[in-house]
């Protein structure tokens, strides 16, 4: 996978409701999966914890570990602690830092010839130590999920210039911003970004020829996954229609029906999706593209393209919202039995409840309940999946979340959600966030 900067011109990008003129094609892919595993040989054996010395006659060896809840940032020690007395070396839940770890001649300074060393089995190896070495050996919290994918990434979290509130646009600023979705802690971009392209597959299908398809990163999943945005083929691109895989495109053919707002649709349920469903234009469309131009990709059995990946189609809805203006927009409808399905009710989905509102509330989670919280709902009836997905557990419990497991490939549309989070603001003008 091959990352660019690519230089910056300003666009504009819009929240759009109800029917979708551009179409903005999202897929999800996995990086650094890869776990290595640690123990010295060679000089210094650990097996088990244990330390044992052979061939040399060292002098001492002292272990630091990474404070809980301390973030370590250059030459800083304050953020570890030494082991003492009975302490074991760390075996689980901790990487040895390479860069940091290293050996002092008994007579002063670095023993440059010594060296830190990765084999063909994941084991750190130091090899030329000289007699009466002191070695110093450094370990860090080991990084899981979208906190190992950010540091993969190169970058760092900071939280400075991050919203509390979602009221205003974003367009100065460059931003990489935390909030939760169902799966951990997630990592978004925010703003006039310009370090978020990725160059992944190739048009027509065959890996390695055809135009390259460059894409922005939405945000790196709770799951370690990254979530991206397709943004041209041939040469990168950040407005107009090179960002879309068509120009003008309607979501479905029907505005005046609520199952329509489905990306797969069943008449007079709320929620339908699967056998007896139908797909919307807007699943089709995306379908026949990834055919044509990801679909060896996905079949390369490399995992690059995430099965697990899920596509929020939140059809939460009310019937009794009353607008932030105290207009009583719902005083007269019909009662919840209409929610969300049929022609004679209005429904206020989730999203613009979330996004209008006074106090704009984005979220990256799929919802698991109706807004008027008058019913439960079962979030994996939202949540689109491909057929094939194995779920992935829910961030803090054992649920875990398989989706609708009903699309013949894992690709979808960004969230209104998301674009609030990158700095969009319903029915504001934004010109230069990405």
């Amino acid at each position: 996978m091959k990352f660019e900067k690519i230089g910056s011109i300003s666009y504009k990008k819009g929240i759009l409701v109800g029917v979708i003129l551009a179409f903005l094609l999202v897929v999800v892919i996995n990086l650094f999966t890869s776990l290595a595993k640690y123990r010295l040989t060679e000089s210094v054996k650990i097996v088990e914890s244990t330390v044992s010395y052979s061939p040399y006659d060292f002098k001492i060896m002292e272990i630091y570990r990474q404070k809980e809840g301390e973030t370590c940032t250059g030459e800083d020690n304050s953020c570890y602690e030494k082991l003492e007395g009975n302490s074991r070396m760390p075996s689980t839940g901790y990487t040895l830092n390479e860069e940091k770890s290293h050996c002092d001649l008994n007579t002063g300074g670095k023993d440059n010839d010594a060296t830190l060393t990765s084999n063909a089995s994941g084991e750190i190896v130091i090899s030329g130590l000289t007699v009466r070495d002191k070695c110093y050996l450094y370990y860090d919290k080991e990084l899981v999920g979208s906190e190992k994918t950010l540091a993969g990434l190169g970058k760092s979290e900071s939280t400075e210039g991050c919203p509390t509130s979602f009221n205003n646009i974003e367009y100065t600023q460059s931003l990489i911003c935390k909030a939760e979705d169902d799966f951990g802690e997630s990592y978004y971009y925010r703003g006039n970004v310009e370090d978020n392209w990725v160059q992944f597959g190739n048009m027509g299908g065959t890996i390695g020829s055809g135009n390259p398809i460059y894409w922005r990163i939405i945000r790196i999943n709770g799951d370690g996954s990254i979530r991206l945005i397709y943004s041209g083929n041939g040469v990168a691109q950040k407005t107009g229609s090179g960002t879309q895989i068509d120009v003008t495109y309607a979501f479905n053919p029907e505005y005046n029906d609520n199952m329509y707002v489905g990306y797969e649709y069943k008449s007079g349920d709320m929620h339908g999706y699967g056998t007896g469903s139908s797909p919307s234009n807007a699943l089709n469309l995306l379908k026949s593209w990834f055919v044509y131009n990801l679909v060896d990709e996905f079949a390369s059995g490399n995992g690059s393209i995430d099965s697990n990946a899920g596509f929020c189609n939140d059809r939460s809805g009310s019937t009794s919202y009353n607008g932030p203006d105290g207009n009583g927009w719902a005083e007269n409808m019909p009662d919840s039995k209409g929610l969300g399905s049929g022609t004679y009710s209005y429904t206020y989905y989730g999203a613009f409840i979330r996004l209008y509102n006074n106090q704009k509330q984005p979220t990256l989670k799929c919802s698991t309940t109706y807004i008027n919280g008058d019913s439960i709902m079962n979030k994996n009836k939202d949540y689109f999946t491909y057929t094939g997905a194995t779920g992935l557990k829910q961030n803090g419990t054992s649920t875990t979340i398989t989706g609708t497991k009903s699309l013949d490939y894992p690709i979808g549309l960004i969230t209104a959600d998301e674009v609030a989070f990158a700095g969009g603001v319903y029915n504001q003008y934004n010109a230069n966030f990405w």
